[in-house]
């Protein structure tokens, strides 16, 4: 059951991450994020499916890359700049 909820948890972030996309204003980045985001969707799926531990750490390490990516961007791009924000496509 603890893990149903990790991956419901994941799956809640992930959807949260690809709903904020705005696909006509964040151009070939946000389509990139998009596949990303849906294809992590769908691999948690699986895990939760096929008690695939694999898959899970395969996600983590994917959400991993993104944050540090996130992380990377200077203070004052993150604070409501517009670099974060024409990233996201907002």
């Amino acid at each position: 059951a603890e893990k149903g909820n990790h991956i419901t948890s994941a799956c809640s972030i992930i959807i949260g991450l690809r709903s904020s996309l705005d696909l006509e204003a964040g151009g070939e980045l946000a389509a990139n994020l998009d596949s990303l985001y849906d294809y992590m969707f769908r691999r948690l799926m699986d895990a939760h499916v096929n008690n695939d531990e694999a898959a899970l750490d395969e996600v983590t390490s994917l959400l991993r890359e993104i944050k540090s990516g996130w992380d990377a961007l200077p203070q004052e791009t993150t604070a409501g700049g517009e670099v974060a924000s024409s990233m996201a496509g907002a």
